[in-house]
């Protein structure tokens, strides 16, 4: 994919034509969760480096994100496949 983008213009059509095309994954619950999960998990590390008990709270969710995920989609309420 070797664009040459001379002008703003163009950058600028090109971003706007990127944007739209990756709305719909961005507004998606998917995204967020796996963000959510990721973030779940290295707070959890950070925790447990720390010795703070709390880093339980963080794996369960980081682990329950998977469960949650397939309870989601049996509801129909993500849609298949998961990528």
């Amino acid at each position: 994919m070797a664009h040459h983008l001379k002008y703003a213009r163009q950058v600028a059509a090109e971003v706007r034509h990127v944007r739209s095309e990756v709305a719909g994954f961005l507004l998606s619950i998917e995204l967020w969760l796996m963000v959510l999960a990721a973030a779940s998990m290295v707070a959890g590390f950070w925790l447990a480096f720390m010795g703070d008990w709390r880093c339980l709270q963080a794996f369960g969710f980081a682990l329950g994100y998977p469960v949650l995920r397939v309870v989601l989609h049996l509801r129909r309420l993500l849609a298949w496949p998961f990528f």
